[in-house]
């Protein structure tokens, strides 16, 4: 039916021999397009309105960080990514995942991540490799995704089979033994380049800088690899598969212990957790989606998409009740082995049309989508023991596990958004959302309105305000790593109420994106962990408030022909109110100022040159308030050459060096326990560190 095209036959190439390009193929993918001709700089962004909308005729604050920034910085975490927006900030990583904090409100796993506009279950590293861009979207977005919390959401948006062939090889080699190798071949398979492809292979390992008490180091295998087809049916109907998986086989590194005072408990580089404690997550996702144009006004999009998350979880779960401040004292060690199973299903269904009412232009959206989330369980626990920190801890033995229905729940969202263009000054944002979820049997409804006003005082700017809620259901107390005294009791739902005035501006001929916001935000209902200090038992209340008022600063593009920039600030004054355990404390790991730059000068037509910063303000490590961890400003450096072989052939060589000064300092984490006198589960940030890079691009 289709003539091969020479990039047909290397994605064959490619897919056929897995195995031996799994031997050499390491983590990420860039098909960067020149950066020099965008600076960083996203004119447009496809979450906040699920259309294409320019960043001028959208009501709230969209952060964009591009395949440029992600091509440059060597990211290989999201957080890697995220670091470059300021109301972002990162929390825990143990049992290897990130834990992320926007506008001081916690990004769930099951509710604050998108990938490419559809809800997805975020419980593993994601795969950089696979990934264009990421989209902020900052504030409540219940209008159209439903179920999520106040803070916003971050979308993953993955790469797209191109027209054109394009090829990029690229190795990496860096601190702590650290290699990625990946492949990355995308253009048409046929020649009409109606059937295009893209196919995406990555290999990395790396070590630790930290090490167990029997002094053996963590070691982390992963293997990226992905398959995007799109096909023209007509001219009007284009269908796009996709498939992608994930395995990712790595030891635990729970975090470091610290006094309350804030004093460290043993070396920076000691691990706590037993030295055979290790996470295997191994993740698929496969789906479509389908664009059609049904006449001249009218369009459709739907999709559909499979996840497939099964996780091995053996685990000390180290304890500190017999350790002493000074180091001394013995570690209790127990854990389980745990077989974990998740099903993620999202489908979706997008109307749009344009039509022109009473002397004014109407863009149209009518939607619904659906989500499907089941979660199975087997778990073997094992028998505590004291041993001394720098011990050996024999390795249990796992008796037989079967897996169990732990929980499953389906939602249902329908809305409808009405973007007005009343004359070239005037915009409004209008819908209303009707949202349904049935938990083991309970049901919970609720009905979101959002509305924006945009002013355009010139061709290149805007001054909006809105106004949004969100919705989220807390379900039934369910025990897991805690116990709780109210097992099973219903919970009523969090609602949140954002108000935001904001503008954003072109600057200097369109080459440069600047925008602000300052904005209110109030969750009712928010659920909390709360212990009684006389017996160690934990209760999950419900009541209080959490009110975050904030003010958000950013900039991308082009300062000069030769210099460009992203960057980010944000003040946030967070507290929680009306509670009777935590009033007027404030949220886990959110400081109270923040600010991110990363920028690039062209130093040749062949150099480039990048520095960033990044500086991060005191946090509190725990919702008591008890342990701090001090601010700190941190300095990451790097340059690349580029060699030219010829008009479709580049040699790229790159170096970044992250932490240049070698700043000691505290990431995310700290969760404490009246029981202990200490603060558990802290991240230390990584001294000094590198990343070479060679690349070809063809």
């Amino acid at each position: 039916m289709f003539s091969k095209s020479p990039l047909a036959l290397v994605i064959g190439a490619v897919l056929a021999s897995p195995a031996v390009l799994a031997e050499t193929v390491k983590t990420d993918d860039h098909m960067v397009v020149e950066g020099r001709d965008y600076g960083y700089k996203a004119d447009t962004n496809t979450t906040a309105m699920r259309m294409e909308a320019t960043q001028l005729e959208t009501p709230g604050q969209v952060s964009v960080i591009d395949e440029q920034i992600i091509d440059e910085q060597r990211a290989t975490t999201l957080g890697d990514v995220l670091k470059n927006d300021a109301s972002v900030s990162a929390g825990g990583t143990s049992r290897n995942r990130e834990r992320f904090s926007l506008r001081g409100f916690s990004v769930e796993s099951s509710s604050g991540f998108l990938k490419n506009g559809q809800q997805h279950w975020s419980h593993y590293r994601q795969p950089i490799e696979l990934l264009e861009r990421v989209e902020v979207l900052k504030g409540p977005s219940g209008l159209l995704y439903g179920i999520s919390a106040p803070g916003g959401l971050i979308n993953m948006v993955s790469k797209k089979p191109t027209y054109d062939t394009q090829v990029s090889v690229s190795q990496d080699i860096g601190s702590n033994d650290h290699s990625r190798t990946t492949v990355d071949v995308s253009g048409a398979l046929n020649d009409a380049e109606t059937l295009r492809g893209r196919a995406i292979l990555s290999k990395e390992s790396y070590g630790s800088w930290r090490t167990y008490g029997d002094g053996t180091e963590p070691q982390t295998e992963r293997f990226v690899g992905g398959v995007f087809v799109d096909y023209d049916v007509t001219e009007d109907v284009t269908v796009s598969v996709h498939y992608d998986k994930t395995n990712d086989e790595g030891s635990v590194d729970s975090g470091a212990l610290y006094t309350l005072d804030g004093n460290r408990v043993g070396s920076d580089k000691h691990i706590w957790d037993a030295q055979w404690s290790q996470i295997e997550n191994d993740v698929e996702n496969v789906g479509f989606d389908i664009a059609a144009n049904l006449t001249d006004t009218w369009s459709v999009k739907t999709g559909f998409n499979y996840q497939d998350f099964e996780r091995i979880d053996m685990e000390s779960y180290p304890s500190f009740s017999n350790m002493n401040p000074d180091g001394t004292g013995t570690v209790t060690q127990g854990g389980n082995y745990r077989h974990d199973k998740w099903r993620f299903r999202t489908a979706y269904v997008d109307l749009t049309t344009t039509a022109d009412l009473a002397g004014t232009e109407h863009q149209l959206l009518f939607g619904a989508n659906w989500l499907g989330y089941s979660y199975y369980r087997g778990m073997d626990r094992f028998s505590s023991a004291e041993y001394a920190p720098d011990a050996t801890v024999p390795a249990p033995s796992v008796g037989p596990t079967s897996l169990g229905k732990m929980s499953t729940y389906d939602t249902w969202g329908f809305y409808i958004q009405d973007l007005i263009t009343i004359n070239d000054e005037w915009q409004v944002l209008a819908g209303a959302r009707f949202d349904r979820k049935v938990s083991d049997g309970v049901a919970e409804e609720n009905v979101a309105p959002k509305l924006g006003v945009i002013y355009h005082p010139a061709s290149n700017g805007s001054i909006y305000a809105s106004y949004s809620e969100s919705f989220e259901p807390q379900g039934v107390v369910s025990s897991g790593s805690r116990n709780y005294t109210n097992d099973g009791e219903l919970l009523g739902a969090a609602t949140g109420v954002s108000y935001e005035v904001g503008t954003k501006w072109e600057l200097m001929d369109e080459r440069l994106f600047v925008s602000g916001a300052v904005f209110d935000i109030t969750q009712e209902n928010i659920s909390m962990d709360v212990e009684d200090t006389s017996s160690g038992d934990w209760t999950k209340t419900q009541g209080g408030e959490q009110v975050h008022r904030g003010a958000e600063l950013a900039a991308q593009g082009f300062i000069s022909e030769r210099f460009s920039m992203s960057g980010s600030a944000m003040y946030l004054d967070a507290e929680i109110t009306n509670h009777e355990t935590y009033e007027g404390n404030r949220p886990v790991d959110v400081p109270e100022f923040a600010a991110s730059v990363w920028s690039t000068y062209a130093a040749t037509n062949e150099v480039d040159v990048n520095l960033g910063l990044i500086y991060e303000g005191s946090r509190y490590g725990d919702s008591s308030n008890t342990f701090k961890k001090d601010g700190y400003a941190r300095v990451d450096m790097g340059a690349a050459y580029t060699l030219k072989y010829d008009d479709s052939l580049d040699f790229v060589a790159r170096l970044t060096v992250e932490n240049v000064f070698d700043k000691e300092y505290l990431a995310g984490g700290g969760s404490t326990s009246s029981n202990h006198q200490f603060a558990e589960d802290v991240v230390i940030g990584e001294g000094r560190n590198y990343m070479a890079t060679l690349q070809v691009k063809y």
